[in-house]
């Protein structure tokens, strides 16, 4: 099945924290590298909403981060690194929101270990993961 490319949607402003809390649900808080996600786990509209949210920017995510937790914001770097790479048709490349958090993280003195990253990295064939790009 080919997947149609549809702009986020205008009438929101950036990701909200309530659908971000309903699908960083199924994220356990000690890191696996063997999470495995599935479709049925989530709602069809948060599912959507999220996959919408992959094609804004990093000023858009801005807002959304104070409203989470710092364990919130980690599961939903978590929760976009496993959608990318679980999902189909679901390739962000250097534009997964992961990035974002991980760098909203990173600014807020609370960077991921060297465990973690690695642990992260081997779960996605991302190489943007977990920064962006080098340049």
């Amino acid at each position: 099945m080919i997947e149609q490319w549809q702009p986020a949607s205008s009438s929101s402003s950036g990701p909200d924290a309530s659908t971000l809390g309903r699908l960083i649900s199924v994220i356990p808080a000690e890191l696996s590298a063997g999470l495995q996600l599935t479709q049925n786990q989530q709602d069809a509209s948060d599912l959507q909403q999220a996959k919408l949210w992959t094609q804004l920017d990093e000023s858009q995510w801005a807002n959304v981060w104070s409203q989470l937790s710092l364990q919130q914001v980690w599961q939903v770097a978590v929760w976009y690194v496993c959608a990318e790479q679980q999902f189909d048709g679901w390739h962000c490349g250097n534009r997964n929101p992961a990035i974002w958090a991980f760098r909203w993280l990173k600014q807020q003195g609370q960077a991921a270990s060297k465990d973690s990253i690695r642990t992260i990295k081997s779960m996605t064939s991302n190489r943007f993961i977990p920064y962006g790009s080098v340049l």
